[in-house]
């Protein structure tokens, strides 16, 4: 298997796993998505719609969904004011919270099934597989 074929492989089956096994009642996978990525100290809507990926106006859409839900709030950043920083509410924070409850969950689960002496040389791989993704989507490179 080549790393164009892991990366095709690995988006399908993460996405179908979280999908299918990270669950809040009531929120959409966006939803859930969005939630996930929010820092306990706010993020900025660029910030929020270059970490998941998404164009401003489907962000737009998502934080007003979550915010009828009550589980964010937006204001406009104290520092520079054209911006507009999203921050969880209390609500929000629990809701985050439920998330991280269950990524930990299956990631414990992960651990005990893959069990041994190469445990974490695997996350330092997957660590750096994942940098370089990251690194990929800071300045992305169009291909033809």
């Amino acid at each position: 298997m080549n790393y164009g074929e892991l990366l095709s492989s690995f988006l399908v089956d993460l996405q179908s796993f979280f999908r299918k096994n990270i669950s809040i009642p009531g929120a959409s996978y966006q939803q859930i998505l969005g939630i996930s990525v929010i820092p306990i100290n706010g993020i900025t809507m660029t910030e929020m719609s270059n970490k998941i990926g998404v164009d401003n106006s489907t962000l737009t859409r998502l934080v007003n969904g979550l915010e009828k839900k009550k589980w964010l709030a937006r204001r406009q950043s104290s520092e520079d004011g054209r911006l507009v920083e999203v921050f969880l509410t209390d609500d929000g924070k629990k809701i985050q919270q439920s998330l991280n409850k269950q990524f930990l969950k299956y990631g414990e689960m992960i651990e005990q099934n893959i069990k041994s002496p190469l445990s974490q040389e695997v996350i330092e791989k997957i660590s750096l597989l994942h940098w370089e993704i990251v690194k990929l989507g800071l300045s992305p490179k169009k291909i033809v």
